[in-house]
């Protein structure tokens, strides 16, 4: 039987998430903005609160925590900020191909000095390059064997939190003749020799958030930075982003409720014609439609998320999530701005925010293009399977149309 119900450790969590950002981002929000740059000691608090390396396991000092739970957390951080929720969930995909197919070793070596401690420390992710967005496999960052250890050269592009990191887990090609079967993941340290920060992005939104280029001049990392095997580097990064994709779902229907909930509290209060708009029906079947589509998102999110839990294949499912919520977080937060006329082009009310800040949950970690493809793909696989004892035959112009 199906149960759509939390558990204590999911409501506890979800709530201190909840607690935190009515606290901490929703009344800075603005504000933090404003100042466009890492928002260090917002992203200590939550470190000190337990809502960060959330997956990590025990074993190295993580809080082994599920991705269900992930998901409320991100959630409820998006629904006041969503540049401060990417900030201070970033770890959990730098870290997700380390967890995928280090050894215990590693782990202990190059995760566990990050997540224990008291100050918080963080990782990023470097796949995307200048010419290799979408197409993830076409990475030209190039890793050569050097004795027992690699030299790494390349430049990666729009790299969250790299600016502040103290690990990049970094995407290279150890073979460029063999496209997506030559890539491997390393665990690289920031402050090896040869790794620097390039051009740091100005961008639309989420400005609580910092993305960089991270250059790699001839670093030179140990044989033990290798994640699994040369080769593999493709594969993990497809697993990731099955897995991450519900997080960023999750972020993007805390924006999709908080533009509901902006809209209602708007047009409860705003009057014309002698009476709130929201007896007008116009706005409210749009409110209706609005909380219809958040609802329907953490529906999605937590689906894909709870099918990686019990590690069942979910890559359709997390696809699904993070486009339909992203999506759904725009359309909300401009459907906000219109209930709010002209006071929602202002900067001083929120709609303005939600809008630039839901366009990026579009983008990264995948277009909904891409998103839309990477499902389709599975769609097509699965009925390639059945026989239907459908066909189609081809007899001339009189054939009847089918």
């Amino acid at each position: 039987m199906v149960d759509f119900e939390l558990s204590t450790s999911e409501r506890e969590i979800k709530e201190r998430a909840e607690g935190f950002t009515r606290e901490l981002i929703t009344p800075y929000a603005s504000e933090l903005e404003a100042k466009s740059e890492f928002p260090r000691e917002l992203v200590q608090r939550a470190f000190e609160r337990g809502l960060m390396n959330l997956h990590v396991p025990k074993s190295v000092g993580g809080l082994g925590r599920t991705l269900l739970e992930e998901t409320l957390v991100s959630e409820a951080l998006g629904y006041g900020c969503a540049g401060c929720a990417t900030s201070i969930m970033c770890n959990n995909l730098a870290f997700a191909p380390i967890l995928l197919a280090a050894t215990e070793e590693q782990l202990r070596k190059y995760v566990k000095p990050l997540v224990t401690g008291r100050e918080v420390k963080l990782a990023s992710f470097c796949l995307t390059e200048r010419g290799s967005g979408s197409d993830a496999a076409s990475v030209e960052t190039l890793a050569k064997r050097d004795g027992d250890g690699w030299i790494i050269n390349g430049e990666k592009c729009f790299i969250t939190n790299a600016p502040v990191s103290s690990l990049h887990t970094v995407f290279a090609t150890v073979d460029p003749s063999l496209h997506h079967r030559g890539i491997a993941v390393f665990m690289v340290p920031a402050d090896l020799p040869g790794v620097k920060i390039g051009h740091i992005e100005n961008k639309l939104g989420q400005r609580a958030s910092v993305q960089s280029e991270v250059l790699f001049e001839n670093v030179r990392v140990d044989g033990d930075a290798l994640v699994g095997r040369e080769g593999d580097g493709f594969r993990l990064a497809m697993m990731t982003l099955d897995m991450t994709r519900a997080g960023i779902a999750a972020i993007a229907t805390g924006v999709a409720q908080r533009a509901v909930d902006e809209a209602s509290r708007f047009a409860n209060v705003r009057k014309q014609f002698g009476q709130v708009i929201g007896q007008f029906q116009g706005v409210s079947f749009t409110i209706a439609d609005m909380a219809c589509r958040a609802a329907a998102s953490r529906h999605l999110t937590r689906h894909a998320a709870w099918l990686a839990d019990k590690q069942l294949p979910n890559t359709a499912e997390s696809a699904y999530a993070k486009w339909f919520a992203s999506d759904s977080a725009m359309t909300n937060a401009v459907e906000c701005a219109q209930i709010m006329g002209g006071y929602g082009y202002m900067e001083e009310y929120p709609a303005a925010k939600l809008i630039r800040d839901a366009k990026l949950l579009q983008i990264y970690e995948g277009t909904n293009q891409i998103q839309r493809l990477v499902a389709s793909s599975v769609i097509l696989k699965q009925a390639a399977k059945l026989d239907t004892g459908f066909r189609l035959e081809y007899k001339g112009r009189n054939a009847p149309r089918i």
